[in-house]
């Protein structure tokens, strides 16, 4: 075996060195792949459906709570009955009575993009407590909402598709809201 070895060590080092250089390139191939993963999974996006009822403002809100950006391909909201419509603000009367307004509302629906931390206000409707008609109409604007369900099919920006997103409004049904 020593015979062996001393007449043969250049070819011995050098299979050695091959052997090595290909254990090398086998962890970087490795260290690449798991990299490329933890990137992907790091800059994913976390979609939120906001609801904020108060006594004087109805909100719903869409927020990026993750660390990439949302490539929103569609957005729709839906009844219980399987009936859909493109935003929030088409279940809602077109004209809101005695002086009230809608603060804000979202329309677009499809092909968006929804940055991280950026929060879209899908309807905002500011009500004055002092006004009785705007109470009983913020009470049916609650009982409106809380039959609906906003759906968001998204990806990431690697294009890869996200879970379906869907969030049923179901705070504007509960009957504690009233003081």
């Amino acid at each position: 075996m020593i015979e062996f070895i001393t007449e043969y060590w250049e070819a011995i080092i050098a299979i050695m060195a091959l052997i090595t250089s290909l254990g090398g390139l086998f962890i970087a191939y490795k260290t690449f792949q798991v990299q490329r993963i933890h990137n992907i999974k790091m800059i994913k996006p976390i979609l939120h459906i906001g609801q904020w009822d108060y006594e004087n403002n109805i909100k719903v809100d869409l927020r990026n709570n993750g660390l990439g950006p949302a490539m929103i391909d569609k957005i729709y909201v839906k009844n219980k009955g399987g009936k859909t419509k493109n935003a929030l603000y088409y279940w809602l009367p077109e004209k809101l009575p005695n002086e009230m307004n809608y603060k804000e509302y979202w329309t677009g629906h499809e092909n968006f993009v929804v940055r991280p931390d950026f929060i879209c206000k899908l309807i905002e409707i500011p009500i004055d407590t002092g006004v009785e008609r705007q109470l009983k109409e913020r009470e049916k604007i609650r009982r409106k909402l809380g039959k609906l369900v906003i759906v968001i099919e998204y990806s990431d920006i690697y294009g890869n598709r996200m879970p379906k997103y869907e969030k049923d409004l179901w705070l504007f049904r509960r009957d504690d809201n009233v003081n």
